[in-house]
């Protein structure tokens, strides 16, 4: 079976939105690549580089009409942006689907790592995560937050619930930095799954946990809560995850918009004391429960 292959070498700033707008119009798979040799590296983290311009590349069935892609891509983003499509058999694009996924520095210390390659730092916190069907590579900016935040807060001695746990990078990542115990909270089977593929992957298993909300212990109140998920289900769930954590604990909120912050405040209000950290569009708030 062949596809079609469209890549557009674009500026940083656009890689993310015609990322999600090749997969809006019916992309298999987006991949973004290095377009240039002058690689730069972000002051805040020296051995994570960035891409001044990126290749965009997405994947579409050989029957998709690529005229079509090119128009919409044109309308949306510019007459003037440039592609190239070309036809690849599947086992080559699986190649570069793989050769699109490099490790990841998301904190001082922490690396995300595909278990196709090696650590780029052996002596660094490196935690091993495919992608796969559940959220939570590293790459999103609310995951991006809440791991940079664990980085510089060790949950040292801590528990740690992870609620909409997706992939379980949250909780596996507090584990290696210190937490003694997890528990992984979701409403997809397939989930849980791939959290507990991935506890047992970085050696944590032991220590981890994965199970619908009814399925955790009675009247657990832990240090740490983590909710990565949709304001609005956040705002839902205001007294149970302020029930999960004991008094002077921590609660991480994310998946919040800047412009939702205001109403996930006043949801968890007076219980909690708030600070914010914001990447992009994405806000987190950090509530200290009083």
């Amino acid at each position: 079976m062949s596809y079609w292959r469209i890549r557009f070498p674009v500026s940083d700033e656009v890689s993310e939105p015609l990322s999600d707008f090749l997969t809006e119009i019916g992309a298999i798979a987006v991949t973004l690549e290095n377009a240039g040799a002058d690689a730069f590296y972000e002051a805040a983290y020296p051995q994570q580089p960035s891409w001044s311009r990126i290749n965009v590349s997405g994947l579409f069935d050989e029957h998709v009409d690529m005229d079509w892609v090119t128009n919409r891509v044109r309308s949306s983003f510019g007459e003037s942006i440039g592609s190239e499509i070309s036809s690849v058999a599947e086992e080559d694009w699986q190649r570069a689907w793989l050769a699109g996924y490099q490790p990841i520095r998301a904190g001082p210390h922490l690396w995300v790592t595909p278990s196709w390659l090696t650590p780029p730092v052996a002596d660094a916190v490196n935690l091993i995560i495919d992608p796969g069907l559940a959220f939570g590579t590293g790459t999103h900016p609310t995951t991006a937050m809440c791991l940079d935040w664990l980085d510089r807060n060790r949950p040292d001695g801590k528990r740690i619930v992870d609620f909409g746990c997706g992939s379980g990078i949250l909780a596996v990542a507090a584990l290696k930095l210190g937490a003694t115990r997890a528990w992984g909270v979701d409403v997809d089977p397939q989930a849980l799954s791939a959290s507990e593929h991935n506890a047992e992957r970085n050696g944590v298993l032991e220590k981890y946990t994965a199970c619908s909300d009814t399925q955790l212990p009675a009247g657990l109140a832990v240090e740490l809560v983590v909710a990565n998920i949709l304001a609005r289900v956040l705002v839902d769930l205001r007294q149970r995850l302020s029930d999960l954590v004991c008094s002077g604990g921590a609660v991480l909120l994310t998946g919040i918009l800047h412009d939702q912050e205001r109403d996930v405040r006043q949801a968890f209000h007076p219980m909690f004391e708030f600070s914010q950290m914001r990447r992009e569009e994405w806000s987190m708030l950090v509530g200290i429960k009083r």
